[in-house]
């Protein structure tokens, strides 16, 4: 199986930094999905659109690289993740 580097709702990374953020199926094994997106086999927020994810994205990463950059780059990698294909 491919290693997944990244949740595949919100974008992101499951580096060593946010491994702690990796939600963990019913099952027991790694969700493809983060925490703060996913519980208990669940969305946390299920109806959420992916342009509301975007808005929610970008003032949290708009901190580290300006909100113009946050929702250019929220706006062309949310359309590549799985849960919005």
């Amino acid at each position: 199986m491919t290693e997944i580097k990244m949740c595949q709702s919100c974008g992101l990374p499951f580096n060593k930094e946010h491994a702690h953020f990796i939600a963990i199926e019913q099952d027991g094994s790694k969700s493809i999905y983060c925490t703060n997106c996913y519980k208990d086999g669940k969305f946390i927020d299920p109806n959420i659109s992916m342009e509301e994810m975007v808005e929610t994205i970008v003032p949290i990463l708009g901190r580290t690289i300006g909100e113009d950059e946050a929702r250019k780059e929220m706006t062309a990698l949310l359309p590549t993740l799985k849960r919005w294909i």
